[in-house]
């Protein structure tokens, strides 16, 4: 190894300031939110009680619930109960908030803090980032060798929020469509109460990539 990446070891934090405390609960609660969607696709595809669905999905993970409703919608496009655009349509959700929402939400809720000149900065310590600076030796090298250093700002913690009430909304839209096109079911699913905020709401609605 001819290069190696300067970096410097974290003075853990954990007193972090409101502003911080506050958008990293708001990224928490309502990545559990997205979640639940992700659970009521599963309900509508398998046509189940709800209790049986949460059977199946507990202890999943968000992206291993995005398999199971991959292949549920391929399997109801396959025999002719969904239309193809069903499967293009939850292809293009699911690749955005494995890609980018929940890389964001993951860093946030599982990185470790410090405060650096007045900043506030995370440091990520999962999967592996890309390193052109250590070629031909390396393409990527993963964070726990070598964490990534990240600066956090209000901006960025009310970006990620919005991003994944976004997806949530987007997950919701897309699981009454599915219920549609299925009917009639046998089960109806459980009615929550989804009202956010006015801000929230004007939030969501927000173009995305």
């Amino acid at each position: 190894m001819k290069k190696q990446l300067s970096w410097k070891w974290f003075d853990h934090r954990t007193d972090l300031p409101t502003w911080l405390k506050a958008g990293i609960g708001q990224i928490v609660a309502e990545w559990s939110v997205l979640e639940r969607e992700l659970e009521e696709t599963v309900q509508a595809l398998l046509d189940v009680e709800i209790a049986l669905s949460r059977i199946v999905v507990n202890s999943m993970q968000a992206r291993n619930r995005i398999f199971v409703i991959d292949y549920l919608v391929e399997w109801c496009v396959y025999h002719d109960k969904l239309d193809h655009r069903f499967a293009d349509r939850f292809t293009k959700l699911a690749s955005r908030i494995t890609s980018k929402t929940q890389a964001k939400r993951d860093m946030v809720a599982h990185g470790l803090w410090t405060k650096r000149d007045g900043k506030w900065y995370v440091l990520r310590l999962r999967a592996s980032r890309k390193t052109p600076e250590l070629r031909p030796d390396f393409e990527k090298v993963s964070r726990p060798v070598v964490p990534q250093r990240v600066l956090v700002t209000r901006e960025m913690v009310a970006s990620i929020a919005e991003d994944i009430i976004y997806d949530a909304k987007e997950l919701q839209a897309f699981c009454a469509e599915v219920y549609a096109a299925l009917s009639p079911s046998r089960y109806k699913p459980l009615q929550y109460s989804r009202r956010r905020q006015k801000t929230a709401k004007k939030t969501a609605r927000r173009a995305r990539p």
